[in-house]
């Protein structure tokens, strides 16, 4: 079978070279996304996890786009949760900060049954070949990320040290995190997978990891259970769908709220938007455009949240909600764009890592139900079975003349400034699929009882500093998010790039 047409960026090298095996197989978009997802659990671990959650989007030529969420979901917790004794850890994060972590924070996962079902619907190649890379690069093992290095450095000793399985993955000598150039073989890990290879997402939703995983859990007061695993199910869904600029957006949609946020944002600007502009009143059109939906954020963070809503605040001139100041950091994208003019995004994350990892599996697990952010509405206050919230948007966009784009960021609170203002660039800068990562990014966040618009070199604020406190950085800066694309030309002629903010890497095959 001939090599797909194929245009991959992500995090890292491993990841995207396992999304060359399979176009060089023959597989299509779906097929090379899935297989990067996988794959990424392995070489971006922590960021995040088959214990963890995605959403995928996508959208092939002819067919209406579609969203997959695999959300952490509620466990049906004992009593509501209301006992949950929590292990406190506190991370030099930013400012610093304090989450929930342990046995009690663990969320249902949903990422490996959103992939299965991407799949299913979409892909080509037989399963097993979609988790090959993946297993091969766990047999083998890998040089630890840039990115797991420094988490672990931040993190390390206050979340994954204090259980047996998390330290002998990630404290080799059984003291020290792993560190810059060290050798990352996580132990149990391939066996898994090649559970997964033979039996999908049912090793863990019905099977022996599955099995392990409630055993560790309610032997330490955590609440999954093997009824919560066998109940979950990934759910298709219908994007929010927005035009601008004569392409269509298709977006998250409830009950996550990224899409929202992003779609407010392009809305927003919209209206403040024209073509006479100076860069310098576009600088504070997108400043106002993030000061007003942080300032919706606060009025509204404990509102209901559901598709009604998201209807009303995307109509509304002022537009979008709930963005804490901290968003899980512990996120990762990818982006893939075929010959064929299919476009697939994908985000995941593992929030800031539970510490627990599954006992004879070498698989981390998530911390969502312990993080105030993803619990607005306060802890356990989700139904069992409930998504818990996400600001994670994958987004992807096209045209009439057969031009596609695929985009997502990592970057806490960053993800949906990142996404809009790459969007900016693209549609009413017109710059190219490259440019438009590389471009200076600005985010206004409100710091010290002000409203502070921090920003990356070359960006004109002359027109911004009689409303906004300025902060300038020296250089480009991964605290302004990850901006990862994957797209075609109306020509054919496919695009990758990742961004440099990271550890980016991507091909073209």
């Amino acid at each position: 079978m001939s090599t797909t047409a194929a245009a991959i960026a992500s995090e890292s090298a491993y990841t995207v070279d396992a999304g060359k095996q399979i176009a060089e197989a023959g597989g299509n978009a779906v097929d090379i996304a899935v297989a990067c997802a996988i794959t990424a659990t392995v070489s971006e671990t922590i960021m995040c996890s088959l214990g963890g959650s995605a959403y995928i989007a996508l959208k092939i030529p002819g067919q209406a786009p579609e969203l997959i969420d695999g959300a952490d979901a509620m466990p049906s917790a004992p009593g509501g949760g209301a006992n949950t004794a929590w292990k406190r850890a506190h991370i030099p994060y930013g400012d610093g900060i304090t989450v929930n972590v342990g046995h009690a924070s663990i969320a249902i996962p949903g990422m490996l049954r959103a992939m299965e079902l991407a799949w299913q619907r979409h892909g080509s190649l037989p399963w097993a070949d979609i988790v090959e890379p993946a297993l091969r690069l766990a047999r083998s093992g890998l040089l630890a990320s840039h990115t797991l290095v420094k988490w672990l450095a931040m993190a390390g000793e206050a979340v994954f040290f204090e259980q047996r399985e998390s330290r002998d993955s990630f404290f080799p000598d059984g003291e020290n995190p792993l560190g810059s150039g060290d050798f990352y073989k996580p132990p149990h890990l391939a066996d898994s997978l090649e559970l997964i290879a033979r039996e999908g997402a049912d090793a863990l939703y019905r099977g022996d990891i599955g099995r392990a995983l409630e055993r560790e859990a309610l032997a330490e007061g955590g609440f999954v259970t093997m009824a919560d695993l066998e109940a979950y199910r990934a759910e298709v869904r219908q994007p929010i769908q927005l035009s601008s600029h004569g392409y269509q957006l298709a977006l998250n949609p409830p009950p996550a709220i990224g899409g929202a946020m992003v779609g407010s944002m392009v809305q927003m600007y919209d209206s403040l938007w024209r073509p006479d502009m100076t860069e310098a009143h576009r600088t504070l059109a997108i400043a106002r455009v993030q000061q007003a939906m942080f300032s919706l954020r606060r009025e509204e963070a404990n509102a209901a949240w559901g598709p009604s809503r998201a209807g009303e605040i995307l109509e509304k001139e002022w537009l979008t909600r709930y963005l804490h100041k901290r968003f899980s950091p512990n996120t990762m994208h990818l982006s893939v764009a075929t010959g064929d003019g299919t476009v697939v995004a994908i985000t995941m994350s593992n929030g800031y890592g539970s510490g627990i990892s599954i006992p004879g599996t070498g698989i981390p697990t998530n911390n969502s139900l312990g993080e105030p952010e993803l619990n607005p509405a306060g802890f356990f206050a989700i139904p069992p079975g409930g998504r818990l919230v996400s600001n994670m948007s994958p987004t992807v966009v096209w045209n009439n003349a057969g031009k596609t784009l695929a985009m997502g960021s990592p970057g806490a609170s960053r993800i949906t400034t990142t996404i809009f203002q790459g969007w900016q660039r693209f549609a009413y800068e017109n710059l190219g699929f490259e440019d438009m990562v590389r471009a200076p990014r600005l985010h206004v966040e409100w710091v010290d009882d002000a409203f502070t618009l921090q920003h990356e070199p070359g960006i004109d604020v002359s027109a911004a500093g009689e409303e906004f406190r300025l902060r300038p950085f020296e250089d480009i800066d991964m605290y302004f998010g990850a901006l990862h694309v994957a797209g075609r030309e109306e020509s054919g002629e496919l695009h990758a790039l990742a961004d440099s903010r990271r550890d980016g890497s991507q091909v073209v095959t």
